[in-house]
């Protein structure tokens, strides 16, 4: 048997096989993706890494046959070789068995397959043991068990994954003649290599074996199984491309949604901006409206009821008791306070003063109100430059500066916990600039961009509908700061070069308008 095998030049066979069971590993491995889209594009890399070291033992059996036969060359062959076949079985299994859902666990960390496979290889150790020549019993068995049953499930595999509803490869039909060509060469390659085994004492190792197929065929069984490996590495090859396209495609088709649907956002917004900002505009319309109602006509009416009550009692001043004058007296309490509280909603509503005498002297008014209402010091900084530059904004520019102005007091006032609040407004390159800084306990930066935050999330809509930006920074124990940028305002000289910390106590172009505040309060009161 020797001499004719060796007229079969046995070296160049066994470098024809190795190579091209690491030919298939190596572009198997090459063009694996650890994300791909496919699930057999995932699991792929175990049929590379069974090409490879299938390959090695090939080329282990070519060292062999050009040294000269040694005991640690059985052993790395035997090595290989069930190394090899585990991964081959692996893969197999993972393809036939990769819809089985199971709710155990362990299922993400110990697949199915490895119980399966660990209780072969000990199976075949088990027997091996009880046999006169182990690596060779153990070669058989793992070629019967693992080889044949590895490839054939392979096969299997390959045909199930083209009829799985969950993965179809719709605009490469002919996915289907590759897979199915790719299952037949691995059914050939399960017979060849899983059955036609080396000579063995035990049936049926003893009758098909190696040296049966070389006397019927007069052919290398190694050649041929190379033959066979080459075209199932040529058509992974074009599976693994088509892989690569269909993702490609996918993923330029989900490119391509994604850029319309971000269109579609854009245009959306826009349109909600729009409605939005029309929206406020009706609101704060509305809000003046009713303001002036109840300044005008609620307030006349409770103005005249009082002067009636008054009338009434002089007109019947000589028929009152004590009883009556002091009903009378509370009467006209109770209308004052009516006055008062209607006064208060209307000013929530709307200040008058913002209308009659501009965002400034609103600003002020507000600040100082704020202040004698909670305790906390409240001081409105700028210079002589800005009271112009306010003047020319548009109405709803500046009815969104005072309600954004409003909102941070409030929450100065209600989470700050802190003693001053200074408010800053000034223009830098062009853009008009309205800082609040307080001394407070400083936000959290969680709660910066939290949806639950209502306040803030106002604040930054009322902000986004006309195109300007808000920075909001807090340090711990130290205090948060809010800063409102209008952009495009007009100036393009620095009219506050040197932003003022809360602490400063002295500004040489700064004004404070204490008394002025106070006048603008007692006249808008009368």
């Amino acid at each position: 048997m020797d001499h004719i095998y060796l007229r079969h030049d046995m070296d160049v066979i066994y470098f024809f096989y190795g190579l091209s069971l690491f030919i298939m590993g190596t572009s198997i491995l090459a063009q694996y993706k650890l994300n791909s889209i496919y699930k057999a594009g995932r699991i792929i890399w175990l049929l590379g890494v069974f090409g490879i070291l299938h390959g090695t033992t090939e080329w282990l059996y070519m060292w062999e046959f050009i040294k000269g036969p040694s005991k640690m060359t059985d052993i790395a062959k035997w090595g290989f070789l069930i190394s090899s076949y585990c991964f081959l079985l692996d893969f197999g299994l993972r393809m036939c068995l990769r819809n089985i859902r199971t709710k155990s666990p362990f299922r993400k960390i110990i697949h199915p397959d490895f119980w399966l496979i660990a209780l072969i290889l000990l199976l075949i150790m088990a027997v091996s043991s009880q046999s006169s020549n182990f690596l060779t019993t153990s070669n058989i068995l793992s070629r019967y068990f693992m080889g044949f049953t590895g490839s054939v499930l392979t096969g299997v595999g390959f045909i199930a994954y083209y009829y799985s509803d969950d993965e179809k490869l719709v605009y490469h039909a002919d996915i289907k003649f590759k897979l199915w060509a790719l299952a037949i060469s691995f059914f050939i390659y399960g017979v060849l290599s899983g059955l036609i085994v080396p000579i063995g004492g035990f049936f049926p190792a003893s009758v098909i074996n190696v040296g049966w197929f070389h006397s019927s065929t007069n052919l290398p069984i190694r050649l041929i199984r190379g033959l066979i490996i080459m075209v199932s590495s040529w058509n992974i090859g074009r599976i693994l491309s088509i892989f690569q396209l269909e993702a490609n495609y996918r993923l330029h088709h989900a490119l391509d949604q994604r850029k319309l649907i971000a269109e579609e956002l854009i245009v959306s917004r826009e349109q909600l901006r729009t409605f939005t900002t029309r929206l406020q505009s009706i609101v704060e319309k509305e809000k003046a409206s009713i303001a002036r109602e109840l300044h005008d006509d609620i307030g006349q009416a409770l103005t005249s009821l009082k002067i009636d009550v008054n009338e009434l009692s002089i007109e019947y001043a000589a028929a009152r008791t004590s009883v009556i004058t002091g009903r009378i007296g509370e009467i006209e309490k109770f209308i004052d306070t009516i006055i008062d509280r209607m006064h208060n909603i209307a000013t929530e509503l709307r200040p008058s003063i913002l209308d009659q005498l501009g965002l400034l002297a609103a600003m002020q008014w507000h600040a100082r109100k704020f202040g004698k209402r909670t305790g906390i010091n409240c001081e409105l900084r700028y210079n002589d430059k800005i009271a112009p530059m306010l003047n020319c904004l548009s109405p709803e520019s500046s009815i969104t500066i005072f309600r954004l102005f409003q909102e941070a007091l409030t929450n100065v006032y209600r989470h700050a916990n802190a003693r001053k609040a200074n408010i800053y407004i000034y223009s830098k390159d062009g853009k008009l600039l309205v800082k609040i800084v307080d001394d407070g306990i400083g936000i959290d930066t969680n709660k910066i961009f939290d949806y639950n935050s209502l306040g803030l999330l106002g604040m930054r809509e009322r902000v986004s509908m006309l195109g300007w930006h808000m920075d909001i920074k807090g340090r711990p124990c130290v205090g948060t700061t809010i800063k409102i940028i209008i952009p495009d305002v007009g100036l393009k000289e620095s009219d506050f070069p040197c932003e003022l910390s809360p602490c400063e106590k002295t500004a040489d172009r700064m004004i404070t308008h204490g008394a002025a505040c106070d006048m603008l309060e007692e006249g808008y009161n009368d």
